[in-house]
Protein backbone atom coordinates (compact mmCIF):
# COMPACT_ATOMS: atom_id res chain seq x y z
CA UNK A 1 0.00 0.00 0.00
CA UNK A 2 1.05 3.44 -0.83
CA UNK A 3 2.27 5.51 1.99
CA UNK A 4 1.08 8.82 1.99
CA UNK A 5 3.21 12.22 2.70
CA UNK A 6 1.66 15.91 2.66
CA UNK A 7 3.91 19.15 3.09
CA UNK A 8 2.50 22.82 3.08
CA UNK A 9 4.91 24.95 1.70
CA UNK A 10 4.47 28.96 2.79
CA UNK A 11 5.30 31.46 0.34
CA UNK A 12 5.61 34.78 1.02
CA UNK A 13 4.28 37.28 -2.16
CA UNK A 14 5.58 40.80 -1.70
CA UNK A 15 2.67 43.31 -2.71
CA UNK A 16 3.84 46.00 -5.25
CA UNK A 17 2.62 49.13 -3.00
CA UNK A 18 4.92 48.71 -0.44
CA UNK A 19 7.93 49.02 -3.38
CA UNK A 20 6.80 52.12 -4.50
CA UNK A 21 6.16 53.25 -1.06
CA UNK A 22 10.07 53.00 -0.93
CA UNK A 23 10.49 54.78 -3.52
CA UNK A 24 8.35 57.66 -2.36
CA UNK A 25 10.12 58.39 0.67
CA UNK A 26 13.57 58.00 -0.96
CA UNK A 27 12.25 61.03 -3.44
CA UNK A 28 10.82 62.99 -0.27
CA UNK A 29 13.99 62.33 1.22
CA UNK A 30 16.50 63.78 -0.94
CA UNK A 31 13.90 66.16 -2.07
CA UNK A 32 14.04 67.56 1.52
CA UNK A 33 17.81 68.03 1.52
CA UNK A 34 17.30 70.56 -1.84
CA UNK A 35 15.55 72.74 -0.33
CA UNK A 36 17.03 72.71 3.12
CA UNK A 37 20.54 73.49 1.36
CA UNK A 38 19.18 76.13 -0.95
CA UNK A 39 18.89 80.04 -1.14
CA UNK A 40 15.60 80.16 -3.73
CA UNK A 41 12.86 80.29 -1.23
CA UNK A 42 11.86 83.66 -1.85
CA UNK A 43 13.14 85.79 -4.75
CA UNK A 44 12.70 89.47 -5.11
CA UNK A 45 14.38 91.04 -8.11
CA UNK A 46 18.22 90.31 -7.62
CA UNK A 47 17.56 89.16 -4.39
CA UNK A 48 16.61 85.70 -2.99
CA UNK A 49 17.02 84.32 0.58
CA UNK A 50 16.51 80.26 2.02
CA UNK A 51 16.46 79.15 5.58
CA UNK A 52 20.10 80.09 6.30
CA UNK A 53 21.44 82.80 4.16
CA UNK A 54 19.91 85.46 2.24
CA UNK A 55 21.80 86.62 -1.17
CA UNK A 56 22.31 89.18 -4.11
CA UNK A 57 22.80 88.44 -7.73
CA UNK A 58 25.96 89.61 -9.08
CA UNK A 59 24.12 91.03 -11.96
CA UNK A 60 22.29 93.42 -8.99
CA UNK A 61 23.46 97.20 -9.98
CA UNK A 62 22.74 98.65 -6.52
CA UNK A 63 20.86 97.04 -3.11
CA UNK A 64 17.26 96.44 -3.33
CA UNK A 65 16.51 95.20 0.03
CA UNK A 66 18.13 97.45 3.32
CA UNK A 67 20.66 95.30 4.93
CA UNK A 68 21.27 92.76 2.41
CA UNK A 69 24.48 91.76 0.51
CA UNK A 70 26.44 93.34 -1.56
CA UNK A 71 25.71 92.19 -5.13
CA UNK A 72 27.52 88.26 -5.87
CA UNK A 73 27.31 87.67 -1.88
CA UNK A 74 26.00 86.46 0.32
CA UNK A 75 24.91 86.21 4.17
CA UNK A 76 23.05 84.78 7.20
CA UNK A 77 19.75 85.59 7.71
CA UNK A 78 19.55 88.20 10.65
CA UNK A 79 16.48 90.20 10.65
CA UNK A 80 13.45 88.48 13.11
CA UNK A 81 14.17 84.65 11.99
CA UNK A 82 13.00 82.92 14.96
CA UNK A 83 10.03 81.92 12.61
CA UNK A 84 12.89 80.71 9.71
CA UNK A 85 14.94 78.94 12.61
CA UNK A 86 11.95 76.85 13.48
CA UNK A 87 10.91 75.72 9.82
CA UNK A 88 14.56 74.55 9.58
CA UNK A 89 14.56 72.78 12.78
CA UNK A 90 10.73 71.26 11.36
CA UNK A 91 11.85 70.58 7.79
CA UNK A 92 15.24 69.15 9.33
CA UNK A 93 13.15 66.74 12.10
CA UNK A 94 10.70 65.73 8.78
CA UNK A 95 14.35 64.54 6.64
CA UNK A 96 15.31 62.53 9.72
CA UNK A 97 11.78 60.87 10.44
CA UNK A 98 11.27 60.54 6.75
CA UNK A 99 15.09 58.60 6.13
CA UNK A 100 14.15 56.05 9.54
CA UNK A 101 10.68 55.62 7.65
CA UNK A 102 12.39 54.35 4.43
CA UNK A 103 14.73 52.23 6.54
CA UNK A 104 12.13 50.65 8.19
CA UNK A 105 10.23 49.86 5.30
CA UNK A 106 13.51 48.36 3.88
CA UNK A 107 13.72 46.25 6.77
CA UNK A 108 9.83 45.21 6.27
CA UNK A 109 10.52 44.06 2.64
CA UNK A 110 13.49 41.77 3.97
CA UNK A 111 12.34 40.52 7.45
CA UNK A 112 10.62 36.77 6.74
CA UNK A 113 8.71 37.12 10.01
CA UNK A 114 5.42 37.99 9.07
CA UNK A 115 5.46 39.86 12.98
CA UNK A 116 8.53 41.72 12.35
CA UNK A 117 6.95 42.57 8.82
CA UNK A 118 4.11 44.36 10.34
CA UNK A 119 5.83 46.17 13.40
CA UNK A 120 8.12 47.62 10.46
CA UNK A 121 5.97 48.48 8.35
CA UNK A 122 3.74 50.40 11.05
CA UNK A 123 6.07 52.40 12.70
CA UNK A 124 7.42 53.49 9.18
CA UNK A 125 3.92 54.55 8.48
CA UNK A 126 3.87 56.86 12.13
CA UNK A 127 7.44 58.52 11.28
CA UNK A 128 5.83 58.81 7.72
CA UNK A 129 2.73 60.63 9.14
CA UNK A 130 4.66 62.58 11.36
CA UNK A 131 7.04 64.02 9.31
CA UNK A 132 4.13 64.79 6.83
CA UNK A 133 2.54 66.92 9.35
CA UNK A 134 5.84 68.51 10.15
CA UNK A 135 6.53 69.50 6.80
CA UNK A 136 2.63 70.91 6.35
CA UNK A 137 3.37 72.97 9.21
CA UNK A 138 6.45 74.18 7.80
CA UNK A 139 5.06 75.11 4.41
CA UNK A 140 2.37 77.02 6.42
CA UNK A 141 4.09 78.98 9.20
CA UNK A 142 6.98 80.50 6.58
CA UNK A 143 5.04 82.60 4.28
CA UNK A 144 2.26 83.76 6.85
CA UNK A 145 5.24 84.88 9.38
CA UNK A 146 7.11 86.06 6.20
CA UNK A 147 4.18 88.14 5.05
CA UNK A 148 3.60 89.62 8.31
CA UNK A 149 7.83 90.92 8.87
CA UNK A 150 7.92 91.24 5.08
CA UNK A 151 8.01 95.12 6.13
CA UNK A 152 11.29 94.86 7.47
CA UNK A 153 12.61 94.04 4.30
CA UNK A 154 11.37 97.45 2.88
CA UNK A 155 9.90 96.04 -0.47
CA UNK A 156 6.71 93.96 -1.16
CA UNK A 157 7.01 92.59 -4.19
CA UNK A 158 8.15 89.41 -3.69
CA UNK A 159 7.49 85.72 -4.95
CA UNK A 160 7.94 82.27 -4.03
CA UNK A 161 10.66 80.74 -5.82
CA UNK A 162 11.62 76.71 -6.54
CA UNK A 163 13.12 75.88 -3.63
CA UNK A 164 9.45 76.17 -1.67
CA UNK A 165 8.08 74.38 -4.30
CA UNK A 166 10.30 71.39 -3.71
CA UNK A 167 9.31 71.31 -0.10
CA UNK A 168 5.75 71.03 -1.46
CA UNK A 169 6.74 68.24 -3.46
CA UNK A 170 8.83 66.08 -0.55
CA UNK A 171 5.74 66.63 1.31
CA UNK A 172 3.47 65.44 -1.42
CA UNK A 173 6.02 61.90 -1.92
CA UNK A 174 5.97 61.59 1.90
CA UNK A 175 1.98 61.55 2.28
CA UNK A 176 1.70 59.47 -1.23
CA UNK A 177 4.23 56.83 0.36
CA UNK A 178 2.03 57.33 4.00
CA UNK A 179 -0.88 56.37 1.74
CA UNK A 180 0.43 53.41 0.55
CA UNK A 181 1.22 51.99 4.11
CA UNK A 182 -1.96 52.56 5.09
CA UNK A 183 -4.12 51.62 2.30
CA UNK A 184 -2.24 48.11 2.09
CA UNK A 185 -3.89 46.84 5.31
CA UNK A 186 -2.76 43.03 3.89
CA UNK A 187 0.63 43.90 4.84
CA UNK A 188 1.88 40.64 2.81
CA UNK A 189 0.00 38.41 0.60
CA UNK A 190 0.63 34.89 2.16
CA UNK A 191 -0.04 31.66 0.19
CA UNK A 192 0.07 27.60 1.29
CA UNK A 193 0.73 25.18 -0.65
CA UNK A 194 -0.17 22.23 0.16
CA UNK A 195 1.63 19.05 -2.05
CA UNK A 196 0.73 15.72 -1.59
CA UNK A 197 3.42 13.01 -2.44
CA UNK A 198 2.97 9.20 -2.91
CA UNK A 199 5.49 6.91 -1.77
CA UNK A 200 4.92 3.51 -3.18
CA UNK A 201 5.33 0.12 -0.70
CA UNK A 202 8.93 -0.99 -0.45
CA UNK A 203 7.65 -4.01 -2.35
CA UNK A 204 7.72 -1.94 -5.55
CA UNK A 205 11.02 -0.65 -5.00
Amino acid sequence: MAVQATTIETVTVVRPLKVIALVCLLIAFFLLILCLSTTWWLRSGGFRTGLWLECTASDQTQWTIAGGPPPGRCQKIHRHAAYIKLVAAFLITAAVLTFFAFFLNVFGLRAQDLHRKYVFYKFATYLSLLGVFLQLVSLIVFPVCFYVEMKNFGYRNWEFDWSYGVAWGATLFAFGASLLLICDKEHEEVYFKEKTIYNPPPELK
